[in-house]
Formats: C-alpha cells, structure tokens, sequence
C-alpha cells in the first residue's frame, strides 16, 4: 500500500509546485501550452491526504489545459505516460472535497 506524505513535508510539495507554477506561466508566455501541461503533469505531488497539495497541483494542471486551444489533438501531443496522471488529477478534481 502506498505511504502518504506527511502534513509537514506538505509546505515543501506546496514550494515545489509554486516553482512550477512560475515554469509553466514562463512556457505560456512563450506560447508553448503543450510543453507547460506536461511541466505540470510532471512530478506531480506524491501520495498525499494534504488538500492543499492535491488543490496547488491541479490548479497548475488546470491553467496548463485551459491554454491548449485544440483540446481534441491534445492527446497526439501527450505521450502515452502523461494519461494516467491526467486521469487522475481530473478524477481527483471531480469528487466531492470534505467541507473544512
């Protein structure tokens, strides 16, 4: 079984996904959304129960797809090794958040 990460290594997931947040905002300006959505798929947070960390990441992953403008090609540009991570954070995105 998988071993979740611990609530205090969640404010280093949280500073790594702030640094590729930047990354990705430096590929959309280059107009390079392809290259910005598998920044942002790459790396994605380990196993963990922080809200926090799952929310950052998908905020990231979310801005990276709004970009693409041909969302139907999307998985011709995507290799094969980027749909089971996409799938997740979209699986993830969709069920209901506990309310804090």
């Amino acid at each position: 079984m998988a071993e979740f990460v611990e609530a205090d290594n969640a404010e280093a997931i949280i500073t790594r996904i702030e640094h590729k947040s930047r990354k990705i905002e430096s590929l959309l300006k280059q107009h390079k959304p392809v290259e910005a959505l598998k920044t942002a798929l790459e790396g994605s947070p380990p196993n963990t129960k922080d809200e926090r960390c799952k929310s950052a990441n998908w905020i990231v992953v979310h801005r990276a797809i709004m970009a693409i403008k041909d969302v139907d090609s999307l998985f011709s540009y995507l290799d094969p090794e980027y749909y089971d991570i996409l799938m997740k954070s979209q699986l993830w995105n969709s069920q209901p958040k506990p309310s804090l």
